[in-house]
């Protein structure tokens, strides 16, 4: 992508994880990588959601958060995780009630590691996205 200032840019233009952000900071000016940005910004997006018996839910973009609160036990469900997530990304999944059968699915060829299958009531876990390994982490 050449030279385009963000606010010339159409909305929903794809990225392609190489470009670089000019910053001036005291007189000087310094580039920044979208993960660098991202880690300066701390952004903090979260969903909250009721789900019921079944449900599958696909975490989005920015998204750090998955707050989940059916309105009782769930037998079965699953959580699909970010398609193109950031290296050190993470997502945290809680619950008010108990999940009995969930499924993570990564998203492509990503991997998650330690990969629950059942989330207890007031319940959560936490995992970390690793670019060189393209797998999720459990952190939590």
């Amino acid at each position: 992508m050449a030279d385009v200032k963000i606010s010339g840019m159409t909305p929903g233009t794809a990225l392609t994880g190489a470009e670089l952000f000019e910053s001036v900071q005291t007189a000087a000016t310094v580039s920044l990588t979208a993960p660098q940005l991202k880690a300066y910004t701390n952004q903090s997006g979260y969903t909250y959601n009721v789900p019921i018996a079944g449900f599958s839910l696909t975490i989005g973009a920015a998204i750090q958060v998955l707050v989940l609160n059916p309105a009782g036990v769930l037998a079965t469900g699953t959580i699909i995780f970010p398609v193109a997530p950031l290296d050190g990304d993470q997502v945290r999944i809680s619950t008010t009630q108990t999940i009995t059968a969930l499924t993570l699915t990564p998203s492509g060829t990503q991997t998650i590691a330690n990969a629950v299958t059942t989330l207890a009531g007031n319940g959560f876990v936490a995992y970390l996205y690793s670019t060189a390994q393209n797998k999720w982490f459990r952190v939590g």
